[in-house]
Formats: C-alpha cells, structure tokens, sequence
C-alpha cells in the first residue's frame, strides 16, 4: 500500500488523512515521503515535542498564530477568552522572506495530527488563504494529516466557548474541512504485535465496542502486589508529578554517588521544546530507556529500548541493553531547533536555529502515557485507574508488544473504555483504502497537465509588461525613444506567446482526454508537453527576459529612478522564477526540460564601475551638471570619471569645452614643454582653466601624441 499512498500525495492534489493503529508505520511513511517527494514541503505539529521528534516546527511559530482560541466569525467576542477573523488577520503581516516560503508550498503534513484543534487548522487555513491570494481552502496547499484519533486527544481549556462554533475540538470538524474532499487511508499492517488475541482486544478497545472487549483475558494480567525483581519494567502514569516521584525514589535507594550530564544547546532552542531533560541525574543500577532509535546504523537500541546502566565517569556512561550481555558505550544525540526558509533557487530549506545535544536516554522506571506515545516496551506495569483520560487504556496498553508483558495494578473495566462516535463516524464516511487506484488513475494524470499548464502560463507577462511601459514613460530621467523602443519590440512577441500558450492548453488538454478514453498514447502528450516547455523557456529567456535585463543594467543605481528599479526588479524578478520553474517540470517522472537548452537565467546583474555608469548618462546627452544631480555626486567626481575616458580617446571635448579652451591648451601641448604635474599646467594656462579640466585634456591629448 505505501508505494500507492506515495503517489497519490505525489502525482494528485487530494488531501489525505494518513492513520492507523499503534505501530503500523506512520512515522515510518512520513520519514520516506520527506525523502523522496520532489513537492516544495513543510512538516508541522500542534506541540513542540511532537514537532521536533518529527523533524519539523510548531504549527503556531510556522504561521505565527495567537495561543487564544479562535471562533470563525465577524461577531465581536471577548478579547480575553477568544479571537475572531477581526482579531487574527494582524498576526498574518509577515515579513518578505515568509511570505515568499508560504506562497511556494505546495504540500503541508501535519503529524500527531490527534492533537490538532479544529480551530487552529481553521487560523491555518485562513493564513494561507490571506498569504497566497487564493480562497481556495488552505490556499490551493495540498494537506497531509498523519496521526491516530483513537490515542491522545487535542487539549481544549476552554471547551464551553470552542463549543459555541464547534461540534467537536478535533481536527476534522474544522471549517476548512467542510469543503475539502478529504479521504481517509488507514494503515493496517501492526509490526509492534504478532498476537493475534491481543491484537483483537487492542482494536477493540480502540473502537470502543464494550460488549466485545474480552476483560476476562485481559484482567488474566491483574497482579495487584507485583513488584518487579529479575526484568525490568516500566510503570506508565497518567501525570508527570507521579512518574518523576517513581523515578526519584528508585534513584534515591540506589548505592553509591550520583552523576550529572549536562545538555550541550546551542543557538535558540525553547525550553518548552527540550527533547529530554537538560541535566541528567544517574547513577549504576539505574533503569533507563532510549527515546530515540539508534542513527548509527547499527540498530542497537529503538525508541522505549530498555537498558541498565552498569558504568559513569564524567566522559562516558555505560550499559547493558535488555536482552544482551555486551556492554554498550552510549553516544550523544543532537535534536534541532529548525526553521522554514527559501533558497536563491526557490527550494524549500531548512535552516537551524539551535540544537539540543545530550545521552538519548531517562530514567524509565516510569514514564507517562503522553511521553510513551511512539514507544514499544517489552514490559509494562499499567494502572489505568480513574486518573485515565479518553484515549488513553488504548496508548498505554498498545505500548507493550505482548499481553504476556503487561502487568495490571488495577483491573481495566468498562468504565475506563472511552468511545467516541464521532472519530469513527468522520472515518467511515471517508474511509478510502478501497479507492486508491481509482483516485490515483483518475486524477493523476489531470494534476500533472495541470501543472503544466500553470506553469507554462505566460498571459500576466503583457499586463505587467504594459505596466513597466507606462511607469518607464512616466520617469524623467529614462530615454522616452529608447523605451518606446523596446516596449514595440517586446510587446508583440509577449502576445504571440499568449496566442501559442492558449492553443497549446486546448491541444493538451484534448490530447488527455483522448489518453484517459485510450485513444492516445502518453507519449504523444509527453512529446508536446516537452516541446511546449523548451519553447516558452528559450524564447521567453530571448525576446522578454534578456531585453529587459540589458535594459534595466543601465537604469539601476541611478539617482532618482528608486522606486522605478524597485517596480521593474519585481518584473524581472517574476521573469526569472517562471523560466527556472520550466527547467524543474516534471510529468509524472520524466523531466521535461533539455539540458541542452539551460543557460543560467538570475536577475543579478553585475555592478556596473560607478565611472562607467555616468559615461553612459554622459552618452545619453547630459550634460555635467545633470549627471551630477541625477547620480547624487559633486561636479568634480563627474570630471574624474570622464577623465578616464578621455585617457582612451572615448571623450567628445566639444561636449565639455568651448572651441577656444581646446585650442589654447592644444596650442600649449604642441610646444613640445614637458609639464609632469597638474600643478606645472595650471602656471602655464589661463586662470579660468580648473584642475578637472585640466586633467580631461592632458589625458585626451597623451592618448593622441600615443597613436
């Protein structure tokens, strides 16, 4: 199933909700979809534990989303307990770099999507919207919910006003997904357990069914007076405050002197978000576990491993992991801080903000049902007394790989199985594992033209090409006749590519329909799709792109055309992603662009020597005074710069000089007296003669007696 799961959350648009029982591989999917997908992604979670074990960042500090509750209405509410559309859209000002990032992505998933609140994925959806200019739901992103339903509930303080707006706190009762045709995909294969008898009672508790539950079977674990002695166990708590007072009472009657091990962080890393404790107490004897799976490789220890330690100094602590003789050196691990940012090429990075380096281990004579969510345990010690919340007999006794390793402080009764109608009636109604290839075959293939043909779509080039025009007419200092010029030239080769854009979209998409009825070869598309887009790629580049680029290397850094260049960067900006976009396509797997055709296309341009800069305004027709003002500079730096080109013979002197001034220093030179300085001409020449122009001529002539 998960090459068929791959891709349809590659080659389609459909949201999913990816779920399944404890164990079934969700965060195995999640890893190898990162890996492989070529779609622009972010991976969130609603908490930060749940974000950074997954590799990703908090759904709240992605989207920069307030920690109220918020209700979807124009009504006003109490500030103090909610926010409403009014109150949310001011936290959607973000700066340039995040706007970009959020405009590029094509695919979100969201794991531990269990914890999500409906209207968090409400204020997400509204961002996106708002960010991308686009009122489809969540902005046109493709959305992918990893998680299970069944396990630990979204935490919801204020229930009695979410209720107001809302039929339920979970994810699927958001607004935003009243309009989306989400499907439900469920994994089914469980790797943690291979008793079948357990497996049995684990779903039906799961589902809530009472009447079905074998307690009798189950209760066989009941042992009130248990106390481990040989094995290690762990015991899982409802709340943190029980399980540290077990931890801290077995370390305590532990012999011998404790150690400390303190966390390397660097950069910024919340506290909030620390992957395990920042010091840890140890000491030989203790029970501790792994809350990660060994990277090395190796496979050593996974993720709720047991282990004792049987060695501490300051440098080195060492094991012995359940079920093996051999001592064990523990390594450090780092976990990172990360956040979303956009390369120069418009991929999607990584960037990372702090980490967090320490032993991958705790104490774990008991741990917390929150805390043991994605572990496995070979033996555990349960008490699912009243303290239990919904959902959570299920996470803890799905732990634990065999019902022979569970022991039972208090008897699981009816009272304590929590069933909740509304998850299963959500996943029934969507339920879709039946329908995969049908989905896949029927919207693969639209999805990839599609895309091809917004890529390929090029009609917003005239509107902006006409709105570059009427700005570079309305600027004083630009060449009217130069940019009437250009634009005369430009514009009928940007509505010929309209033209053959329009018939191209009608071609194709005749050409698919005829594929999907079996009356054309896919081939004959790939062929057409692949010339259309080395066509628009190499003529765009040839008649729009490179023009304009020539065309705004002699305007930028001139004085007075700021908020011109500024307009026309975005222009050429714009230019430049949709050729570097034409050079990523892909249909289904086969890349569409020639290698041969690649030329670098970037909006850099080199910085042009400030010198030459005003040869060019110089060139143009300005004169001196007129340079000076429009580039912000002194009439004497205009002077030096011309002198440079007068050293070449480039200069016209009768542009800078009146017809007497030439012949009388020309008259000076032609006398054959050698006059090495400025200063040595100056005395010869003239008073109304300066130092600048002097200069000019010296260099001009020095050129001329060198020919």
């Amino acid at each position: 199933m998960n090459e068929s799961l791959f891709s349809l959350a590659e080659h389609t648009n459909r949201s999913i909700f990816l779920t399944g029982k404890a164990g079934t591989g969700k965060t195995t999917f999640l890893n190898d979809f990162v890996r492989k997908t070529r779609k622009k992604h972010i991976v969130v979670a609603p908490t930060g534990i749940a974000a950074i074990n997954a590799g990703g960042v908090t759904i709240h500090s992605m989207f920069g989303l307030p920690l109220r509750t918020f209700l979807p209405t124009t009504d006003r509410v109490d500030s103090n307990m909610a926010n409403n559309i009014a109150d949310l859209m001011h936290h959607f000002k973000y700066r340039k770099d995040k706007l970009k990032l959020l405009r590029e992505i094509e695919i979100i998933i969201i794991d531990e999507v269990s914890m999500l609140r409906a209207d968090v994925l409400d204020m997400m959806d509204f961002s996106l919207r708002h960010v991308r200019r686009n009122q489809q739901k969540f902005g046109g992103v493709q959305m992918l919910f990893i998680g299970d339903l069944y396990q630990l509930p979204p935490v919801v303080r204020d229930e009695y006003v979410l209720k107001q707006y809302y039929q339920s706190p979970f994810f699927f009762d958001s607004y935003a997904l009243k309009e989306l045709p989400l499907i439900t995909l469920e994994l089914t294969t469980v790797y943690r357990q291979k008793d079948e008898k357990f497996l049995e009672i684990l779903n039906e508790i799961r589902d809530g069914e009472i009447r079905d539950i074998d307690f009798d079977t189950l209760n066989e674990r009941y042992q009130p007076d248990f106390e481990p002695s040989d094995e290690p166990y762990v015991y899982l708590t409802s709340h943190n405050k029980m399980a540290d007072e077990i931890n801290r009472k077995k370390l305590a009657v532990l012999p011998g002197k404790a150690r400390l091990y303190d966390a390397e962080i660097i950069g910024n890393f919340n506290e909030n978000q620390y992957p395990n404790d920042e010091v840890l107490e140890l000491k030989v004897g203790a029970q501790i576990m792994f809350i990660r799976n060994d990277a090395s490789g190796e496979k050593r220890y996974f993720n709720g491993k047991l282990a004792e330690i049987v060695d501490v100094d300051e440098k080195e602590i060492s094991v012995i992991i359940d079920g093996e003789d051999e001592i064990y050196k523990l390594k450090k691990e780092t976990w990172e801080q990360k956040r979303y940012s956009l390369g120069e090429d418009k991929s999607i990075q990584e960037e990372v903000l702090g980490s967090f380096k320490q032993y991958p281990i705790r104490l774990a004579w008991a741990v917390t049902i929150h805390k043991s969510q994605g572990l496995t345990f070979d033996r555990l010690i349960i008490d699912a007394g009243k303290s239990f919340a919904s959902g959570q007999v299920y996470v803890a006794l799905s732990r634990c790989r065999t019902l022979e390793g569970i022991v039972l402080k208090s008897k699981i009764t009816p009272e304590v199985i929590f069933s909740d109608k509304r998850v299963s009636k959500f996943q029934d109604e969507t339920h879709a594992n039946n329908r995969i290839e049908e989905i896949l075959n029927t919207e693969k293939y639209d999805y990839s033209i599609r895309k091809i043909i917004n890529r390929l779509d090029c009609k917003w080039m005239s509107t902006a090409l006409m709105q570059w025009h009427n700005t570079a007419s309305n600027a004083k200092i630009l060449d009217k006749e130069k940019v009437k010029f250009l634009y005369q030239g430009i514009k009928p080769e940007a509505e010929k590519f309209n033209a053959i854009y329009e018939k191209f979209e009608k071609i194709i998409q005749q050409k698919t329909r005829k594929f999907i009825n079996g009356d054309e070869e896919w081939s004959e598309i790939e062929s057409k799709a692949r010339g259309a887009v080395n066509f628009f790629f190499t003529h765009v580049n040839a008649k729009i792109f490179s023009p304009l680029k020539d065309f705004y290397a002699e305007s930028k850094g001139v004085k007075g055309l700021k908020q011109y260049n500024e307009d026309f960067r975005v222009f050429l900006d714009d230019l430049e992603d949709y050729l570097n976009d034409l050079k990523d396509l892909y249909l289904l797997e086969t890349k569409l662009f020639d290698t041969e055709n690649d030329v670098k296309v970037t909006t850099k341009i080199s910085k042009v020597p400030s010198h030459v800069l005003t040869f060019q305004l110089f060139e143009e027709g300005r004169t001196i005074p007129e340079i000076a003002r429009d580039r912000g500079l002194v009439t004497e730096t205009i002077y030096g710069h011309l002198a440079k080109f007068a050293e070449q013979g480039l200069l016209d002197l009768t542009r800078v000089f009146d017809k007497e001034k030439i012949k009388t220093f020309e008259k000076e030179f032609k006398k054959n007296i050698p006059h090495e300085t400025l200063s040595d001409w100056k005395k010869v020449l003239p008073n109304d003669f300066e130092f600048n122009e002097i200069r000019i001529l010296m260099n001009h002539y020095n050129h001329k007696k060198s020919k």
